[in-house]
């Protein structure tokens, strides 16, 4: 019930404008790595492999570290969720366009109905329940996401397609858009 709460409230301030951004220079393979660490005792137990692909051409990026691993964490949860066993998740990184970076998350694991994807991002939003293994989340994470993505200025979407997995991409600004 803690959680909900602290989750409900993140997104209240949020979804009233007052998520403040710590801007700071970042390798984004040292946050990508951050996450694989977390994850990786409960991949191994799941069966389930975790790996990184970062484009060499992105050197540093500008955005507020601990909110985009936070982002990347939950994605990758999700990811894990639904995920069986000798499945993959992927988290990719490389760039898009001028001084933007495109962020995936990619799963190999069941996937999500095309008629649940406009709603995914939606506060409590859960597609079939019974696709979940053993524990669910709040209903609140991805919601969660989509704000902290729009707060740095970015976008995220969403591609899936059933018995195949599905796949998180978010575009992000790589500079800093406060006033300097």
């Amino acid at each position: 019930m803690g959680r909900l709460v602290n989750e409900l409230l993140d997104l209240a301030r949020m979804e009233s404008g007052n998520i403040q951004l710590q801007y700071c220079k970042t390798n984004i393979t040292v946050t990508l790595n951050k996450v694989i660490r977390k994850f990786s005792a409960l991949a191994k137990d799941l069966g389930i492999e975790l790996t990184t692909e970062v484009d060499p051409n992105i050197k540093e990026v500008f955005i507020d570290v601990d909110r985009i691993e936070q982002v990347i964490t939950n994605l990758v949860d999700n990811a894990m969720r639904h995920t069986q066993r000798d499945g993959r998740i992927t988290m990719r990184a490389k760039p898009k366009g001028i001084r933007k970076i495109l962020l995936e998350v990619e799963d190999t694991g069941v996937g999500i109905p095309e008629e649940d994807l406009p709603y995914v991002f939606e506060r409590f939003y859960k597609a079939d329940k019974a696709r979940t293994r053993g524990h669910s989340g709040t209903g609140l994470g991805l919601s969660i996401v989509k704000n902290i993505v729009h707060a740095h200025g970015g976008s995220i979407s969403v591609s899936s397609q059933l018995g195949q997995g599905t796949t998180f991409s978010i575009i992000l600004p790589t500079h800093n858009l406060t006033k300097e």
